[in-house]
Parts: structure tokens; C-alpha cells; sequence
């Protein structure tokens, strides 16, 4: 039996790999904090190093974040904080290189401002990145072609002819009805068809929950509640109804400055 080859056959290393996750208590990369980090160090002659810790956050865990990993004030209450853990957490995450599923857009930023609170610069500007998710997306593209060759197994020849691409469009529809019963079914069709990230208030990702309340994901009022701006700067509402923003969004905050706040449901 062939030998199974691991990571570093794979790929060059002269210094660790750290593939890790965070779970916390929000997307706010300035408020929130972590509740878990789990990591595997690979280092550069394939020894394997991991670790899997709660962390206690020293705040509430929103019943936003709850949702999504489950760990509760409950859970993390007699845990570690990252003060507690830093010293440790640095001598794994110095000097190497990174790996994860958005570690670029959320875990790094993330990790990074924990070490700041505790006056450890955590710099990985120059660091060489391996993150999965746009690994993922750069070489499995979402387009008619790429969706032709994965369902009907041929190369869509004709791209951007539009009744070329109606056609190519009907067979792919035809094998996604024959490959997945529930596509079938038009209750589960329009489920995933306005399917909302929890997480967020709209599709546009424009505001998201903490606490039950809507907050900016954008702008110069990032993580600020609508609440709060729709009382001290109705003015950027009200350009926000000029601009170029959804339907959705523009209700959300047409709303606000009538004083009705999103609930969640």
C-alpha cells in the first residue's frame, strides 16, 4: 500500500505551518472576543503539534454567537482568558506560516487584535498565507461553464450566446433535479432560495445581530448600532437612501429613521 503523503511532502516548508480556527463571540474584529482556538502546527520534518483550548472572553456571549459554535457563558466560565493563555498562544503563532478556511479575512484580523490587548505584536503582514476558502474559490469557479462541465461532464463551447447559455442552463437544471431529490420539492426550493445568514439582518450583509440588535457591518460606523447613528447622524441614513444600496437595506434604515428598529425573530 502506497504511503499516505502528508502536508509537507506536499508543499516546501522552512518554517511551521499553523492551520487553526477561532470560534467567537462575534464578527467584530474590534468588540469581540475568542471563545476557542484550535490549531495543528506542522513543522518543516512533519511532526504535528495541536491544541484545542475554550477560552473565557471575560463578556457575554451573544445568543447570536451561541447559535453558531454552541459554547456558552456557562461552558467558558472557569476557562483560561487569552491574557492567561498569550505567552503560550505567541510561542505557537510566532514566525510561521498560516493556513485555514478565512483565516485572511477573519481568524488572522481577529487573532491579531487579541494579541494587541495584551501588548504582543502579533505581525503576519509578511508571513506567506495559505487560506482554503479562496484556494477553493480561485480553482472551482461559480459560472455557467464551470457548472456545465461539473453536471453535464462537457464544455460549454458557446459561452455568453445567450440561447446557448439557456440551453446549457436547462441541462444543468435537468441533472440537479435528477442528482438531488429535494430540489424537487418547491417548499425546499424556496428555502434555500431566500435562505438569510442568521448572522446578518440583510442579504446584503450590510448589518448583522449582536445582542439582538442591528449593527453597521460597513462604513465609518462599523459596529456601531443603527440604533444609535438613526439618532446622532440621521444625515448618513438619509444618504444611504440616495445611494446605490438594495431595496432591503434602504427599508431597514427607511425605517430606523421612523424609530422601528429590526427585530429578530
Amino acid at each position: 500500500m502506497p504511503k499516505t503523503k502528508k502536508i509537507n511532502d506536499l508543499i516546501s516548508l522552512d518554517k511551521p505551518l499553523v492551520i487553526f480556527d477561532l470560534e467567537t463571540t462575534g464578527l467584530a474584529v474590534n468588540l469581540d472576543r475568542i471563545v476557542e482556538i484550535a490549531y495543528l502546527k506542522i513543522m518543516p520534518d512533519g511532526e504535528i503539534l495541536k491544541g484545542d483550548w475554550l477560552l473565557n472572553p471575560e463578556m457575554k456571549i451573544p445568543a447570536e454567537a451561541f447559535a453558531i459554535h454552541g459554547i456558552s457563558d456557562e461552558k467558558v466560565k472557569d476557562a483560561p482568558t487569552f491574557k492567561d493563555k498569550a505567552e503560550e498562544l505567541f510561542n505557537i503563532f510566532n514566525d510561521c506560516y498560516f493556513s485555514g478556511f478565512n483565516v485572511l479575512s477573519f481568524d488572522l484580523p481577529m487573532l491579531k487584535r487579541e494579541f494587541l490587548r495584551v501588548g504582543k505584536d502579533f505581525n503576519y503582514e509578511n508571513a506567506k498565507i495559505i487560506d482554503a476558502k479562496v484556494i477553493y474559490h480561485f480553482m472551482e469557479p461559480r459560472t455557467l461553464s464551470a457548472a456545465y462541465q461539473f453536471y453535464c461532464k462537457k464544455e460549454h463551447v458557446d459561452a455568453h450566446n445567450a440561447l446557448a447559455d439557456v440551453e446549457a442552463t436547462a441541462e444543468i437544471l435537468k441533472q440537479q433535479l435528477k442528482q438531488y431529490n429535494e430540489v424537487r420539492d418547491w417548499d425546499f426550493i424556496y428555502k434555500i432560495h431566500h435562505a438569510l445568514d442568521d448572522r446578518f439582518v440583510d442579504r446584503d450583509r450590510k448589518f448583522y445581530w449582536r445582542s439582538g440588535e442591528a449593527h453597521f457591518s460597513f462604513s465609518k460606523h462599523k459596529d456601531r448600532t443603527l440604533a444609535e447613528i438613526a439618532e446622532t447622524d440621521p444625515g448618513f441614513l438619509n444618504w444611504i437612501l440616495g445611494a446605490d444600496f438594495s431595496d432591503e437595506t434602504k427599508e431597514i434604515v427607511r425605517k430606523a429613521l421612523e424609530g422601528e428598529m429590526p427585530k429578530k425573530v
